[in-house]
């Protein structure tokens, strides 16, 4: 008798075997959908937020240009910040449902799987309620760990306690499990044969492989670019010149040029030996299996934050009037390169996608055509 908690499988290639069943590489077209639970349960609890603020005409937390991390929704019209965190969190609750309740299409027939574009709009409308605070966050680590020693002690770690920080927690953790549930829907259709019925294998591998190769490049050289920006800042370049704000601004600029350049070395593992198998120097776990996941998720969380960030920075692009935009200001030099973080959002997130397919692609190879049975038609 077949065990009922074993995941469903079906052929990734199937060819008949000499016994008559198939002969296939099986692998999971319906995992366990707890990310769209998840998502489901964080996206109520957004929406009932939302409207009880709504409701009651209470401060939103992340309306708030006073606080650190609460400056989110704050260039968006005066009283429409909780219309909007209401609205965007409703969208992702329909999202949330669609993908809980409604069972993935892997039937391999070329036909689109809808998932993937409503979970898509969840996305984006939950982006639309982020800004750079989580990324801003992580930035400053390197400057609140060395800043004491360098004798700079105006920011304490107690700036972390922060309710909107925690609201922008909130929001990435659900960003996070629509798109777990959106990759699952991926791995569905992959399990089911690809999109286009008779792709060959090898074509698909080349085409991951060169997607994979193109957009890592480019989610490189983008975080590279900004690093470059804030060590010329450090060192008061003539047009980089940010001395006049204090020695800790100049640090924790420092501080994200580390950060985003330990970032771009992390990226282009997705197309170093390294990034399929540790290298020999991370002791306990050389040469192992490098988990696809642990790629995948965590350079999407990433390109999600970046995306979060890069909204701020193209609607503050576009600000008129007395404040200005980015390109408006004394410093074009160091805010400009901001500009290009919705394209590295944008390519960090396909490079992770597609170094995810290639990983997939090559460890699923095709079952190898029956011999036996060729040579007896041929015979």
């Amino acid at each position: 008798m077949s065990n009922q908690n074993a995941p469903l499988t079906r052929p990734l290639h199937p060819s008949s075997g000499a016994d008559g069943r198939p002969d296939t590489v099986a692998a999971p077209i319906q995992l366990r959908n707890y990310p769209a639970y998840l998502a489901v349960a964080l996206s109520l609890f957004l929406s009932i937020l939302g409207l009880f603020w709504l409701v009651n005409s209470a401060d939103n937390p992340l309306d708030n240009p006073d606080s650190s991390f609460g400056a989110a929704l704050t260039l968006y019209p005066d009283g429409s910040a909780n219309a909007i965190f209401f609205g965007c969190s409703l969208l992702a609750l329909a999202g949330s449902l669609w993908l809980a309740l409604r069972r993935p299409r892997n039937s391999g027939t070329g036909r689109q799987e809808p998932g993937i574009w409503i979970g898509g709009i969840a996305i984006v409308a939950l982006l639309a309620l982020m800004d750079a605070s989580i990324l801003m966050a992580l930035g400053y680590l390197p400057f609140m760990v060395l800043g004491p020693a360098l004798g700079f002690d105006q920011l304490g770690w107690d700036v972390y306690l922060s309710l909107p920080l925690v609201m922008q927690v909130v929001l990435l953790g659900t960003v996070a499990a629509i798109g777990k549930a959106i990759a699952i829907r991926l791995r569905a259709r992959l399990a089911a044969g690809g999109a286009r019925p008779g792709s060959d294998h090898s074509v698909l591998l080349d085409r991951a492989a060169r997607r994979t190769k193109f957009w890592t490049k480019i989610a490189m050289e983008a975080p590279l670019m900004y690093a470059l920006t804030r060590v010329l800042m450090f060192f008061c370049v003539p047009g980089f010149d940010f001395a006049p704000f204090g020695s800790p601004i100049l640090w924790a600029g420092m501080g994200l040029a580390l950060s985003a350049s330990l970032g771009a070395w992390l990226t282009s593992g997705l197309i170093r030996p390294w990034g399929e198998r540790f290298p020999r120097w991370m002791a306990g776990f050389a040469g192992r299996r490098v988990p696809i996941g642990l790629a995948t998720v965590s350079g999407l969380i990433v390109a999600v934050m970046i995306a979060a960030a890069s909204r701020t920075s193209v609607l503050q692009t576009f600000t008129v009037g007395a404040q200005g935009g980015l390109v408006e200001t004394d410093w074009p030099l160091i805010t400009l390169p901001m500009l290009l973080w919705p394209l590295w959002a944008l390519a960090l997130a396909l490079a992770s996608i597609n170094y995810g397919i290639r990983r997939r692609l090559a460890e699923n190879p095709p079952a190898p055509t029956n011999q036996k049975s060729l040579s007896g038609e041929s015979a």
